[in-house]
């Protein structure tokens, strides 16, 4: 696993209708899958929903994609602001 930025937070963490940009991926897998969605380290998303002990939703351009509970711990983004997440 590689080194963590003290500045992000897993995506696990995120909290609804925050804005993000994804900073890192540990889990190769993953990275594969998610950049077939067109999401990658740089990309920039938002968290549509979050379900208890469940997947985090996040949008990304006009798609959303839910990310299993376990994988967003190892996803580390840069929040950037909170938006109303009905606007889009």
């Amino acid at each position: 696993m590689q080194s963590v930025q003290s500045n992000l937070i897993s995506l696990r963490a995120v909290k609804k209708g925050e804005r993000f940009i994804v900073k890192q991926i540990d889990d190769k897998d993953m990275r594969t899958q998610l950049l077939r969605f067109g999401l990658a380290e740089g990309s920039e998303a938002m968290c549509f929903e979050r379900l208890p002990f469940g997947p985090v939703v996040i949008k990304h351009r006009r798609q959303e994609v839910a990310i299993g509970e376990e994988l967003t711990k190892k996803i580390w983004v840069e929040v950037l602001a909170k938006q109303n997440y009905e606007e889009h």
